[in-house]
């Protein structure tokens, strides 16, 4: 996978990210399990850009 579709794939997670905390957020925080559903899910989305932005040991070049 080429660098300049990484960097393009690392910015959707990151805007997906934030669009479920804002989601989470938005009305206040009581810690009610949707909201906490999904602020992980927001975490593993910020996991995945870190990924596809780093490509640590080269994980995404699949040959």
């Amino acid at each position: 996978m080429d660098e300049t579709k990484r960097r393009r794939l690392s910015l959707i997670w990151i805007g997906f990210s934030l669009a479920m905390v804002y989601y989470a957020l938005a009305d206040g925080f009581d810690g009610a399990t949707g909201e906490l559903l999904s602020l992980l899910v927001a975490v593993f989305g910020i996991g995945l850009a870190v990924l596809y932005y780093f490509n640590p040991r080269d994980v995404l070049s699949f040959g």
